[in-house]
């Protein structure tokens, strides 16, 4: 029996951005909430504490308008994401970024590429191996945890739902069972986000297929789908089910903790070739990484799989990731194959030459005649393709990485569960890695998914205040027109309100340093004229001419790192 103590507005199922976000705001919006997390302890695990903490929209900036966002959602997935879907996250990723900022997360711009402006801060370390603890996202999701607990939420960890509560084809609350034994939690909503399905082997040969043990968890491991497994139960549909998210590793990740979940190994795999041990490609590596992941999953088990590049996308695309993979692999003991021919090379590998020769000069001819599309697995060209010709040759053992599973419950742009006949199922919402219909399709097309699941979580939220409202009165939702959305760069000195000095700096440096390099050019004249005359003005030129250079460098030094720290 339940009780009027565990009797809420929402109640949520997992505590990771998606649900913590949800538990949030739907405290601000006057209902009462409760969390469910499996995991033990305050550092309990999950993907979001483990991430990577970069918030985009298919690498683009969220704040961007949303044509441009729509657009690559649409380039990304071949057109095969819900448009539903897509309209909810372009209009609430921004919100979202603001939101977080509000309760106290920190966003440093990683590096100049624009999907990495917006990076939880203190981001990973330029190291390989595993660096989550007291990073951007551990420290965000402690912050909304500790929030959520001080605004009146209740926090229930070691508690694992285990089915819903159904009344008439309406969702009425969670069975659980947590260290006091099993309980029912009643509840007006229900939020599943619990994460995909990856850590589980029956889910995961059911619905993507391929063996289990053929792909590295390179997540949290915690992903077992019991939410998905509890909305089927209650009538849900499920979108289309057989892509993941995840990257290509390097083999070595099955024994040796210190080269995964970085550096991934997409940019060698993607802009050469990737062979078996007959040396034949077996893959079109022109698409993405995470394309690339999900092919090489299929593969069977006991196959050996190299990554096979020349010394020129070792120097190049080998240092362009956020960790790249040159130098950082080696540096963790990953294996890197080098040799000054390709019969050489396939020797070390053991990989038959004349079959890694043919691939090679096959791959390197089709890129001189523009052919790709002919060769016998043909070759897009999103990822730009190098030939592979200078020596030394190199090659890489690779395995598949998973993180989440892309597909997953079916939900409208409102975050409410849908039925098989396409109807929201009363009281029954989810958001995040749980939720399927706007990642995946037949590129495995990867739009971003800390972004999905905290704008997931807001919707799902305010969709709960709606319905308590009957849908009469609308809860305080904070949206924002395109041009009420602050600009994508924000002016400096507004960013260094609180950096006085710093501020300083910025707004008059170049003016500051003209001013030092004439006061040191007079200091000098002064101090040398008596002895040298008119020597003494070359010098004291020179002398203004390189203080003016150092204090220039300084200031465009400091530009630069309150651009890094403090994005607008």
């Amino acid at each position: 029996m339940t009780d009027s103590s565990n009797t809420h507005d929402l109640v949520i199922i997992g505590a990771g951005l998606a649900g913590m976000t949800a538990g949030l705001r739907a405290l601000e919006l006057g209902l009462s909430a409760a969390v469910l997390e499996k995991g033990d302890g305050e550092i309990y695990p999950c993907n979001t504490r483990q991430s990577g903490g970069v918030m985009h929209i298919g690498f683009l900036d969220p704040y961007r308008p949303a044509a441009d966002l729509t657009e690559v959602i649409v380039e990304r997935t071949a057109d095969e994401a819900d448009r539903a879907l897509a309209e909810a996250l372009v209009g609430g990723g921004a919100r979202l970024l603001d939101w977080l900022k509000d309760k106290g997360t920190r966003f440093v711009k990683f590096n100049e590429q624009e999907g990495y402006r917006w990076c939880m801060a203190p981001p990973r370390s330029l190291r390989a191996g595993i660096d989550w603890q007291g990073r951007g996202p551990d420290l965000m999701l402690q912050g909304l945890v500790s929030q959520f607990k001080a605004a009146g939420g209740v926090f229930k960890g070691g508690t694992r739902a285990v089915s819903l509560i159904m009344e008439n084809g309406a969702c009425r609350g969670v069975s659980a069972v947590g260290a006091a034994g099993e309980e029912q939690v009643s509840a007006g909503q229900v939020l599943i986000a619990d994460g995909g399905f990856q850590a589980n082997r029956e889910l995961y040969e059911a619905h993507i297929g391929g063996a289990f043990e053929r792909v590295f968890q390179r997540g949290a491991r915690t992903g077992m789908g019991d939410g998905m497994r509890m909305a089927v139960a209650a009538g849900a549909a499920l979108t289309e089910t057989n892509r993941f998210y995840g990257h290509v590793l390097c083999r070595d990740a099955l024994h040796n903790d210190n080269v995964w979940p970085y550096p991934e190994i997409d940019a060698m795999a993607t802009s050469g070739i990737v062979v078996n041990a007959n040396g034949r490609r077996i893959v079109d590596e022109g698409r993405s990484g995470v394309y690339l992941a999900n092919a090489l999953a299929a593969m069977p088990v006991d196959a050996m799989l190299y990554a096979v590049f020349d010394a020129a996308i070792w120097e190049e695309p080998g240092r362009s990731a956020r960790i790249p993979c040159n130098p950082l692999l080696e540096e963790a003991g990953g294996t890197v194959l080098r040799a000054d021919s390709l019969a050489d090379l396939a020797a070390l590998a053991d990989i038959d030459p004349a079959g890694l020769t043919a691939s090679v000069e096959a791959h390197n001819a089709a890129i001189e005649a523009g052919t790709l599309d002919l060769l016998e697995i043909p070759r897009s060209t999103t990822m730009k393709p190098w030939p592979i010709t200078e020596a030394p040759f190199m090659a890489i053992p690779v395995c598949p990485g998973i993180t989440y599973t892309m597909g997953g419950i079916a939900i409208d742009g409102k975050a409410q569960v849908l039925d098989r006949e396409g109807r929201p199922i009363p009281g029954l919402l989810a958001a995040g890695a749980a939720t399927g219909g706007l990642e995946g399709g037949k590129d495995a097309g990867y739009i971003g998914g800390l972004m999905k699941a905290g704008t997931f979580g807001l919707i799902a939220a305010e969709r709960a205040a709606e319905l308590k409202a009957g849908e009469g009165e609308k809860p305080a939702v904070a949206t924002k027109t395109a041009d009420q959305m602050p600009p994508k760069t924000a002016p400096r000195a507004d960013r260094l309100a609180a950096y006085p000095m710093l501020r300083g700096v910025v707004r008059y440096g170049k003016a500051g340093a003209i001013a030092l390099s004439c006061l040191a050019a007079a200091l000098v004249l002064w101090l040398l004229w008596p002895g040298l005359e008119n020597w003494a003005i070359p010098i004291a030129a020179a002398a203004g001419l390189v203080t003016g250079v150092v204090a220039l460098s300084v200031v465009e030094l400091v530009r630069l790192i309150t651009d890094l720290l403090l994005p607008g």
